[in-house]
């Protein structure tokens, strides 16, 4: 073993920044911080990441300083911060020093504005955040650019996660509040190689990340992040206006990002470090990060009208096919009376009482209850719609102006514009007072005049009124069925009354469907956060709460439980779209899904174990088992089609299938019969073909047996970053313990990831067992390691 992949070079002290010598050995010492040697760069120690400045602020190294291998990009280097005007141009530093009142923080200066940013470093990671900025006067700064940072890695690329690793090294970089946004404005696509970015890594639909931190190039890859200022009214994108945010979330000041260098092994536990040092959300069931739980891949049985009356046959349906949790998807929105205000209706009984009610009946049975939401999407028939007067705080687009009077009846109007759209401006709506009114097509009727022609009058509940000449006519952006979009302050309302639900009612998980219409409000990655980090601040209990969606955000990543799209066996969707689906989840440290499986009653058994069994070959389960009571109820096949999914469920959540094994389960020509010799720990594989027959002989499959496949940690050096990782062979490892012994003094275990890292303070051996609890369907493992530290 390679002793160096677990040292850092030079030692670790309580300055961030450090000024040395080319570090091309890993025992390389620290030398005095911010000494300023002519011709060297200034270092930022970030884990086992040296990022190297130049004296212009450009990035001039991402050296992995154990090795001395330089990530950086050839001939891509940008600055670590610049910023756009309200000119819309970029202006990057012209020189970087070190402040005279406060030794980390560096100055970033240039013609037009100077930017403070305050360097703190922890020993996996370094924070950087700006404590100052100023501009020229009459300059306006509208937008912080962090980078990107080009790199050279492209073996996997965790585009939301905002890391890039291959077989060596992971440099990342995480957002640290809702205002810093893993992503890069769409605006200012050029100004981040933009045109250079692969748009479509995964294929089609919902694994693409337009609000991700980290992105693969035609060359290597970025790593980038940002902050608009809306201390003031801005117009993004699309012609939506947006803002302004008072105090501290208008400002770019307090933008936030950690950033870090890692063995790729240990990047889970860097992240678990980070989300608990910083104060970022991290949820966990019965205990365990939800990151690293395989509970957090347990799978619904989603019906399409669970309610007070049917509650009873859920559940029992439920148990027979070994699933403790019963899910409301009625249509596309849930359990509600109309999204946007998210009351319950009368199938949940119609009040949050009601509703805690069935959650406490289920709860009293074994089984959480689960509610599907629509993010920020409006009703034609919620009270932010109607009765008029609407509420004004709806996702809008440009605004123009009658240059005629409209009467009630008329069904053309003429403005001095053509109201914009396109992009994520979708439909054609317009609201004009307190009336919302619809098109058909738009042209230039003369200089400086357009007609709108086929105009629907009195929509979404409003009243036919007339208008005098000079009225504002503003765009209306519908959501993806033809409703509103909520705006910023709305998504902080929708946020707080599904807390709220979620509080009252003991309801335990939510999926976010058309999560990105919050982004599509004009807020991208700040509306993620606001709606999916706004619920998880305020939650009373955040153990076991589990949410997902289709797409993340690199700043609600830690809140969002798991992603999940798409399926087998749907139009939009298929095998290969899956199997590219779950190859984004991993590369984002995200819970292998997939998707949503419809069965029903009258399903063979047959197909319904095709498609487990292609589940199956990418160690996914399905998180949703579309379906309804009244099929289960009626379908002649209903016992052998649960009885089937509790069978592959146990097997896919013990990870019992062996590498070649998942491999001939790929092929979607074969189909495959799975049953149980000892529960929850042995079954038997057997091929089947199209008629159902055998063919060959059976495979046994065995869970993995508890132990560690971890080799003797390497020797540590005083005064040095170190870090080593444990590694339980089973699946159902809920935490790691030192059960006897001690670890080396400075460093520290984490019970979730196995990581064992910090800094030696003193010499000497130590020796420790280490105990992977299990989850008391196999027993506990342990191992015991001597580590020497060294001076």
């Amino acid at each position: 073993m390679d002793r160096r992949n677990f040292l850092i070079a030079g030692g670790v002290s309580s300055l961030a920044l450090v000024a040395t010598p080319a570090l091309a050995q890993p025992a390389a010492a620290a030398g005095p911080a911010f000494t300023g040697q002519a011709g060297r760069p200034l270092r930022i120690r970030a884990g086992f990441l040296s990022l190297g400045l130049d004296p212009t602020g450009r990035i001039v190294e991402l050296k992995d300083i154990r090795t001395g291998t330089d990530h950086l990009s050839a001939g891509k280097s940008l600055p670590l911060v610049s910023v756009v005007l309200g000119d819309g141009k970029q202006y990057a530093p012209t020189q970087v020093k070190v402040s005279r009142r406060d030794r980390n923080v560096l100055v970033f200066s240039g013609d037009r504005a100077t930017v403070e940013v305050k360097v703190v470093n922890h020993a996996t990671y370094a924070t950087l955040e700006v404590v100052g900025l100023d501009a020229a006067p009459g300059v306006d700064v509208r937008t912080l650019l962090w980078g990107p940072l080009t790199t050279s890695v492209t073996e996997t690329v965790g585009e939301a996660v905002g890391v890039v690793r291959d077989s060596g090294f992971a440099l990342g970089i995480t957002p640290l509040n809702d205002k810093t946004v893993g992503g890069w404005p769409k605006e200012f696509d050029a100004y981040g190689f933009g045109s250079e970015v692969e748009s479509k890594p995964y294929g089609e639909a919902g694994t693409q990340n337009e609000w991700g931190a980290a992105a693969k190039t035609s060359w290597g890859s970025i790593l980038r992040a940002y902050s608009y200022d809306y201390s003031t009214v801005r117009t993004r994108e699309d012609g939506i206006r947006i803002g302004p945010l008072p105090g501290f979330e208008g400002r770019i000041l307090g933008s936030r990002l950690a950033v870090y260098g890692s063995a790729p092994d240990l990047v889970l536990t860097v992240l678990s470090q980070i989300a608990q040092g910083e104060h970022l959300p991290y949820p966990t069931i019965d205990g365990q990060w939800q990151k690293t739980a395989r509970a957090t891949r347990q799978p619904f049985l989603a019906l399409s009208s669970l309610g007070t009356s049917n509650l009873s046959d859920a559940m029992r349906f439920a148990k027979q096919a070994g699933i403790k949790n019963v899910y409301s998807v009625q249509g596309a929105a849930g359990p509600w009376k109309s999204t946007g205000h998210y009351q319950f209706n009368s199938g949940f009984g119609g009040s949050d009482a009601a509703a805690a009610q069935l959650v406490a009946t289920a709860a009293a049975g074994g089984m959480r209850v689960g509610v599907h939401t629509l993010s920020n999407f409006i009703q034609a028939n919620d009270p932010y719609i109607s009765p008029a007067p609407a509420d004004k705080r709806l996702t809008v687009g440009a605004t123009v102006k009658l240059t005629r009077a409209l009467a009630a009846s008329d069904t053309t109007l003429y403005a001095d514009g053509d109201s914009g759209g396109g992009g994520h401006v979708i439909g054609r709506r317009l609201r004009i007072g307190d009336e919302f009114l619809t098109y058909s097509g738009v042209t230039q009727a003369g200089a400086g005049e357009w007609q709108f022609t086929g105009v629907g009058r009195a929509q979404w509940g409003s009243a036919s009124t007339a208008h005098p000449a000079g009225a504002d006519a503003t765009r209306v952006s519908e959501n993806q069925y033809g409703g509103a979009r909520g705006d910023l302050p709305l998504i902080d309302e929708i946020a707080t009354r599904l807390a709220t639900m979620a509080n009252t009612t003991g309801v335990r998980s939510i999926s976010y469907d058309g999560l990105e219409e919050v982004s599509w409000s004009g807020w991208r990655g700040q509306g993620f956060a606001h709606l999916v980090n706004g619920i998880h601040r305020r939650l009373d209990s955040r153990d076991g709460f589990i949410c997902e969606a289709s797409n993340p955000s690199s700043n609600s990543w830690f809140a969002q439980s798991r992603i999940s799209w798409g399926g087998i066996g749907w139009s939009d969707s298929n095998y290969a779209q899956v199997t590219r689906n779950n190859n984004f989840y991993r590369a984002n440290f995200l819970p292998a899904m997939g998707g949503s499986l419809p069965i029903g009653g009258g399903t063979s058994t047959l197909g319904v174990e095709h498609n487990l069994a292609l589940g199956a070959s990418i160690g996914a389960n399905f998180g949703w088992f579309e379906t309804s009571t009244d099929s289960l109820d009626k379908g002649s096949n209903t016992a052998a089609v649960l009885t089937a999914v509790r069978i592959w469920n146990s097997a896919v959540e013990a990870g019992a299938f062996t590498p070649a094994q998942q491999q001939l389960m790929t092929d979607e020509k074969k189909n495959w019969h799975l049953s149980e010799t000892t529960e929850g720990k042995e079954w038997s594989l057997q091929e089947l073909d199209s008629s159902g027959s055998p063919v060959g002989r059976a495979q046994p499959v065995r869970a993995p047996k508890p132990g560690f496949a971890t080799p003797e940690p390497a020797d540590g050096r005083m005064g040095e970053l170190y870090a080593f990782k444990v590694t339980s062979s089973s699946p159902r490892t809920v935490r790691y313990e030192v059960t006897s012994g001690a670890l080396p003094a400075g460093l520290s275990l984490n019970k979730d990831t196995g990581g064992i890292t910090g800094v030696p303070t003193a010499p000497g051996t130590k020796r420790f067992t280490i105990t992977a609890r299990n989850n008391g369907i196999m027993p506990d493992a342990e191992v015991t390691y001597s580590l020497r530290v060294t001076r």
